[in-house]
This record gives structure tokens, sequence and C-alpha cells, in this order.
């Protein structure tokens, strides 16, 4: 696995300062690093949401940089320094399939110290999906907020599709309302937050100290 070259797109609108320095902290951190790193930060063109259109910039960035795989990163979510690691190691397993992901998502909403854990049926979230680095396939139009929806179940380019689950919690949405939002989680179906965080036990179970020290600092979340 050592060999094998990795690069990670990170989509940015510069909207949220912090929770971008923060993530390229995370992604320093990691025990296996990125060979290549493409942050789309492009000032946005519209109001609309185009978190497809620096997806696919980036992909169309790395392809044709020897790599072997490109991980999607979500700027304010929070990722395990094993993250890139693990994510690759299963890939391995699995025979490299064309798409790999985690078939659940846990969302942390900051504001409302709460979280869920969100079962997908055969698809993984953005934040935790892996695609093969030398693919040619459509992607939605650019204004899309389900990339993730478009690449598991609507993109017939992609044949061979492997959906995991981790030993562990390896990243986690996190929601809080700050910049544009791709999902739901930030401000509706805050219903389905059942699990209560007062006092961060389950953070403090997971994360690293550095990213528990950002993600229980309130003053990052200011809008």
């Amino acid at each position: 696995m050592n060999d094998l070259k990795i690069g990670i797109i990170i989509p940015d609108r510069g909207d949220r300062p912090k929770f971008l320095d923060n993530c390229l902290r995370m992604m320093n951190a990691q025990t296996k690093k990125p060979d290549a790193v493409a942050l789309i930060n492009e000032p946005p063109k519209s109001t609309e949401c185009d978190i497809t259109f620096r997806y696919r910039t980036g992909y169309n960035q790395l392809r044709d940089q020897n790599l072997d795989c490109i991980l999607l990163i979500e700027n304010d979510d929070w990722y395990d320094p094993r993250y890139i690691e693990r994510m690759v190691e299963t890939w391995c397993e699995n025979d490299k399939p064309d798409l790999l992901g985690y078939d659940y998502t846990i969302y942390y909403h900051i504001n409302l110290k709460k979280w869920l854990r969100f079962e997908h049926h055969n698809r993984a979230s953005a934040m935790n999906t892996l695609i093969k680095s030398d693919m040619n396939f459509s992607w939605c139009p650019d204004h899309e907020r389900y990339t993730d929806i478009w690449i598991w179940h609507k993109c017939p380019e992609i044949h061979s599709r492997k959906i995991v689950k981790p030993l562990t919690h390896l990243c986690m949405g996190i929601k809080h309302g700050v910049g544009m939002s791709g999902g739901e989680f930030h401000s509706t179906y805050l219903d389905r937050y059942k699990n209560t965080d007062d006092d961060h036990i389950f953070l403090k179970t997971f994360m690293d100290p550095e990213s528990l020290k950002f993600y229980t600092n309130s003053n990052n979340f200011i809008v």
C-alpha cells in the first residue's frame, strides 16, 4: 500500500476559513498523507450550490497525475488521523473497486450538541467516498447538491462499487450553519438528532485532541 499514490479533493467557497484551516491541519496529520491535493476554492459564480462543480473540477485536475485513487474531503467535517490509511487499505482489500465508501455516516450538530447515525442504502456520503482516479464518467449538473447520490446510484460508467462498515468512527459529518451547506441536516430534520452529548463525551471518545479543541470552541461557529 505504501507505494500507492493518493489524491484528495477539498471543495471550498471561501465562506468558512476556520474550517478550511482545520481541514488542512487534519490532512497534514494523516498517517498516510495525500500525494496531491486539489483545493477548489475559486470564488463562487452565483449563490447556487456548486459543490458538484468543485468536485468535478478537482477530479479533472487530479486525473493526469498518475494517482491510484482520489478521496472526497469536505472542509468542515472531522477526519481521524488514520482515515486515509484505512480507506486505502480497505480499497486494496476489496480489489480496488471504482467506488468505495462507508455504509453509514455519523452526523454531529455542534449547536445542538446532539448526534445521529444515518444508515445508507447501497451508497456512501461524499465525505467518505473513495474514487478510482483514471475514470471518465459523466457528472451531474454543477448545481446538484447530492453529488454522492449521483455517482453511487445514477452514473452508468461506474461499474464496481463497494460499501464497507468501518471498525470504528473514522470520520464525522459536522453540522453547524456556517457558510453554504450541501445537505439538509444543518437546519432541517433536526428532530432526527436523538443522541445528546452535553459534555462532549461522544466527541471525546473518538476525536484527537486538536480536533476536539477546534470543534468544542464555540467561537468557531459564530455565523
